[in-house]
């Protein structure tokens, strides 16, 4: 992985030099959105909608960024049938490539696609006797794909707004539905 993201570090700071004409930014976004995901315990496995916050930070010029993103979600799901409790926590880091285009002064899209790596601790409690069982599967690393609409509301911040599907190697395709506030911070010749 590591071979990766030095790949993309590396066509970044290639890729400024040959788009020189345009400019070279950093872009912050705090997000927040909705995600459509499996959750695997208790079994059998049950897609479930969540929430989740984090930020994103995205380097380069239009045509071809860096992006890196961080998320968490937080999750609490009750089965009365089945006595249990199960509270999620799960911590996500994606790394990618992002090409934005512009469809005039104030409106544009983007597509990106990368890898997603993912942390979850699973509790499971058990409401008649209140014992816990805590599952921690190792961290998983998905590719994703993506696309999204921005609107500027000035030079230096707009909104956007995204979906994004993630290829997990069982099951179908998660997506994941974002709000974001994009603020640019400086140009670099």
């Amino acid at each position: 992985m590591r071979w990766l993201i030095l790949a993309l570090v590396m066509s970044i700071f290639a890729l400024s030099n040959v788009y020189a004409q345009d400019k070279w930014s950093v872009r912050f976004e705090p997000l927040y959105g909705v995600e459509h995901t499996q959750n695997r315990y208790p079994e059998p496995a049950r897609y479930t909608t969540r929430t989740f916050f984090g930020a994103r930070v995205i380097a380069g010029v239009p045509l071809l960024s860096l992006e890196v993103e961080g998320t968490q979600s937080n999750d609490r799901r009750d089965y009365p049938s089945e006595n249990q409790k199960v509270e999620d926590e799960v911590q996500r880091a994606m790394v990618g490539l992002r090409s934005t285009y512009s469809l005039g002064s104030y409106v544009g899209f983007f597509l990106r696609a990368g890898a997603r790596g993912t942390k979850q601790k699973t509790t499971v409690t058990d409401t008649t006797t209140d014992a816990k069982e805590v599952k921690e599967p190792p961290i998983s690393w998905d590719p994703y794909a993506g696309t999204g609409l921005q609107l500027a509301l000035a030079s230096n911040f707009a909104l956007n707004a995204g979906a994004t599907w993630i290829f997990p190697d069982s099951g179908k395709p998660d997506v994941q539905y974002s709000m974001g506030f994009t603020v640019k911070f400086g140009q670099v010749r």
